[in-house]
């Protein structure tokens, strides 16, 4: 039964992995890699990786006793709780383990809190993550003083804790610290409670910073005083510039959300054009700089040193410092400057990452269009290269 509740996976399969160990029903503990992942998903499955092994497996709650990430990390045991209306096994993340002990379960975008007294009794606290509709609100507020009535009971031998669940929110660390308070007023022999200790940064996306540099073309621009539909002035520019990325490890590996701020100095571009009943063409010179902010997204694919990615979203642009002077037959005829223009658009490219140590660096290509009701038409395209800390 065991083995067909085993998955063998690749280890190209690894996501997240971090260090720790499974503890298998027989007591045995191995070490290896774990992937660590959202807590909704580790509430189902451990995917595991021993170590000096060539293949994974997927454990199921049930196939193994525990699991745990070193360095104090989430600790996850099998348990049969009710969730759902029926008991049922799961990977219950261990909290508190004492007088009383806490667990929780991730699901459906809830945390499901069991508190289980040392004589078995048990009450469940429920924090839903996401609330949709008025009607859900106030649903969720009477059942969440009915979940808290019930807990209070639970822990009436210890005034300290039950005073701390009269506060209006309680994080997953006050949760902890009811648990203990109960522990302490409770227990009679001295001992101690474990506290699994929760990381909340272990949660949290992960930030990184990077600078960039690029060449990009303009295929189509125009400017302020365009008189001719087909008018267009193409010229190349550089740009240089910060940002900051969010990275879903724990959601979808590769993942991050990206923001930047481009500068662009001023640059020149020329147009010539033969008006009906003209001698000879005009010439036009169009000189602006440009700032760029940039929001949306980077998915890079696969594993080892080169991997492929995409990137999109939207960016907005202001043009600063425009000129836009006019000669014909040796003579100027329009020499005008004016403020800042502004147009927005969206963006699309691909490239290629590569790890350096602890930080990597990128190179991609990138197609930018103008949308919308701004005046412009401006379409560019771009050559990019990254370093991300």
């Amino acid at each position: 039964m065991l083995l067909g509740t085993l998955m063998p996976v690749q280890m190209r399969a690894q996501v997240n992995p971090k260090p720790g160990f499974i503890i298998t029903n027989h007591g045995d503990t191995i070490r290896g890699n774990i992937d660590f992942r959202t807590n909704e998903r580790m509430a189902k499955q451990c995917e595991f990786w021993a170590n000096g092994a060539n293949e994974g497996k997927t454990y199921k709650p049930g196939d193994i006793e525990a699991f745990r990430f070193d360095n104090g990390g989430k600790f996850f045991v099998t348990r049969r709780l009710n969730v759902t209306g029926e008991p049922e096994l799961y990977f219950a993340e261990f909290m508190v383990q004492g007088m009383m002990n806490l667990y929780c379960i991730a699901y459906d975008s809830k945390e499901y809190f069991f508190f289980e007294r040392a004589d078995g009794e048990m009450a469940l606290l429920t924090n839903r993550l996401s609330i949709r509709e008025v009607k859900d609100e106030m649903e969720n507020l009477q059942e969440k003083r009915e979940q808290y009535g019930k807990v209070k009971i639970l822990l009436k031998d210890s005034w300290k804790a039950v005073e701390d669940m009269n506060q209006k929110e309680l994080s997953r660390q006050k949760l902890v610290d009811v648990v203990r308070d109960y522990h302490h007023d409770v227990c009679t022999d001295g001992s101690t409670c474990m506290v699994y200790e929760y990381k909340e940064k272990a949660d949290n996306p992960i930030l990184h910073i990077k600078a960039f540099a690029g060449y990009a073309y303009y295929l189509l621009e125009k400017t302020e005083n365009q008189k001719l539909e087909d008018e267009n002035y193409p010229g190349s520019a550089l740009e240089m510039g910060l940002g900051l990325e969010l990275e879903f490890k724990r959601i979808m590996k590769g993942l991050c959300v990206e923001l930047g701020v481009a500068y662009s100095p001023k640059t020149k571009s020329e147009h010539d054009v033969l008006v009906p009943g003209g001698r000879e063409p005009s010439h036009t010179i169009y000189e602006m700089g440009r700032l760029i902010g940039t929001l949306g997204g980077v998915k890079c694919f696969g594993n080892g040193k080169w991997l492929p990615l995409v990137r999109g979203g939207g960016f907005y642009v202001s043009n600063f410092g425009n000129r836009e002077t006019r000669y014909y037959m040796s003579k100027t005829m329009i020499d005008v400057e004016w403020d800042n223009s502004r147009h927005f658009g969206v963006y699309l490219g691909g490239g290629v990452q590569t790890a350096l140590g602890k930080h990597y660096a990128r190179l991609h290509a990138d197609l930018y269009k103008a949308i919308g009701k701004s005046d412009s038409n401006m379409m560019k395209c771009g050559v990019t290269a990254e370093f991300v800390l």
